[in-house]
C-alpha cells in the first residue's frame, strides 16, 4: 500500500491551483466533513483567486462532492 503522504507531497508539488485548493480543503474539514470557510478565505489560505476557489467548489457542487449549509459552511460528501 503506498503511503498517503508521499502521495500528498507529490500531489503539492503539482502547479495545478485546482490541486492545491482541494487538498486544502481535505485537510481543513472538520471530523463531520464540515467546511466552515468563505471563499475569499480559502482564496487567501491557498494564495489563489476567488475565482479559482469557484471553480473548484462549481466541479465540486456538480460533481455531488459537496453541498452549501449556508454562507461560509458546506458539506463534503464522505468517498
Amino acid at each position: 500500500m503506498s503511503d498517503p503522504t508521499a502521495i500528498e507531497e507529490y500531489l503539492m508539488t503539482s502547479d495545478s491551483k485546482a490541486v492545491k485548493v482541494l487538498l486544502w480543503l481535505l485537510k481543513h474539514r472538520d471530523r463531520d466533513n464540515v467546511l466552515s470557510y468563505t471563499l475569499d478565505a480559502v482564496a487567501l489560505e491557498c494564495n489563489v483567486t476567488k475565482v479559482t476557489v469557484n471553480r473548484v467548489f462549481q466541479k465540486l457542487y456538480d460533481a455531488g462532492f459537496i453541498e452549501k449549509i449556508r454562507n461560509g459552511q458546506y458539506q463534503m460528501k464522505r468517498v
